[in-house]
């Protein structure tokens, strides 16, 4: 009988930086992008790699069998269950070069008992679950998705919760919208999309409480250290949640935001259907968005300006008044005045003069009163002695 074919696969990369920060960085990413695929990673000797089940029962992949910071991982490889006992083996090495650090990740022994037809099989996999998707990584569209989710979009690693953390572009149109609502301690406040927290953290200086969403887990952390005296005082909550399902009452917050966000939203008519739910009656929202004149400048660069949906002024009208908003005006604010409190290099003040911001405000409707036994629909309602004339000027 033939012995069933094997897989040696194995992938390698330079990186101009040390070993020891290549495997830190490398440790960190590789725990965030396996979150995501539902596998998580228990980052020491003897940890684990499990993944979760059909029915969220987290099953055990592999088990770190070395772990040497600076120089590499060992992972015994477990087959799948109705394969058999035997296991292969991971490893990822960590090698000094002139100017840097090659990393090789190698899989020995893959496939043992899974496919028994000489090998056919483990083509059509390879082509198709490897070569393919490191072909489609590496090809224009799927790079450029990946740019935008990175550093706008879904923002994530070290220099977006760096950038995030401390977003000086960003704090001249915040202190537009909080000079605009003029918020108090009565207000409870919605932020949807917050990033790092920073627009919050201004926001509850004024006393108000707040809630907030956000889709990217790592800047709602770093959100959750912006704001942690907040958070421990109840004074704010932290969701990881989509736009268009926000997952709060209705009708609980006076005011909401949306800043830097309605480009990047797939289904805006539903995002602000949501926000006008979760506003009590006479709430208030403010929205912050860019014009297309900013698509190409340093302020929205490729690939991330092909990948923002530009509204024109009266489309982003039109949204909150289909949405049910009313009172609705927009404005193209100079932030100029507000540059120089925010930290931005004063030649860098060019790209945000000029039509190039939009600012958004809206109400949500008061219900309509009805006369005590009748309703705007009854034909009676409104009849009856006419309303005293109210004092002013006589007509002339």
């Amino acid at each position: 009988m033939t012995e069933a074919p094997t897989l040696d696969l194995s992938v390698s990369t330079f990186f101009p930086m040390p070993a020891s920060q290549v495997f830190a960085s490398l440790v960190e990413e590789l725990s965030t992008a396996l979150g995501g695929a539902r596998l998580t990673l228990e980052p020491k000797e003897g940890g684990r790699l499990l993944e979760v089940g059909d029915e969220g029962t987290p099953v055990e992949v592999a088990r770190i069998v070395r772990w040497d910071p600076g120089e590499g991982i060992s992972f015994l490889w477990h087959p799948p269950e109705w394969v058999g006992k035997e296991s292969s083996e991971v490893e990822v090495r960590l090698v000094p070069e002139l100017g840097g650090t090659r990393v090789t990740v190698e899989h020995r022994g893959f496939g043992k008992g899974l496919m028994t037809d000489q090998g056919e099989e483990l083509v059509g996999w390879f082509a198709s679950e490897v070569a393919t998707t490191f072909l489609q990584a590496t090809a224009p569209r799927r790079l450029g998705d990946w740019v935008t989710d990175r550093k706008a979009r879904r923002p994530s690693g070290r220099a977006g919760r760096a950038t995030y953390r401390d977003p000086i572009y960003h704090r001249p149109n915040f202190a537009a919208i909080l000079e605009g609502l003029k918020l108090t301690r009565k207000d409870r406040l919605l932020e949807v999309g917050c990033g790092g927290g920073v627009f919050l953290q201004d926001a509850l200086k004024s006393g108000c409480t707040a809630a907030a969403i956000d889709h990217s887990l790592d800047l709602l952390r770093v959100a959750e250290e912006v704001n942690q005296e907040a958070i421990a005082g109840e004074r704010l909550k932290l969701v990881l949640s989509e736009a268009d399902h926000i997952p709060f009452p209705t009708g609980r917050f006076s005011a909401a935001v949306m800043t830097g966000v309605l480009g990047f939203l797939p289904d805006a008519p539903a995002t602000f259907r949501e926000i006008l739910r979760t506003l009590a009656p006479g709430g208030r929202l403010a929205v912050y968005a860019s014009t297309k004149k900013l698509r190409g400048t340093p302020a929205i660069s490729e690939p991330i300006a092909s990948r923002v949906h530009f509204y024109e002024d009266r489309e982003l009208v039109k949204l909150a008044k289909d949405a049910g908003f009313t009172e609705v005006r927009l404005e193209h604010p100079d932030l100029t005045r507000y540059m120089s409190d925010s930290g931005i290099p004063r030649e860098a003040w060019g790209l945000l003069k000029g039509p190039g911001s939009q600012l958004l405000w809206a109400r949500k409707p008061m219900p309509s009163a009805s006369p005590k036994g009748s309703s705007p629909s009854s034909p009676k309602a409104g009849r009856g002695k006419r309303p005293a004339r109210r004092p002013g000027k006589r007509r002339g």
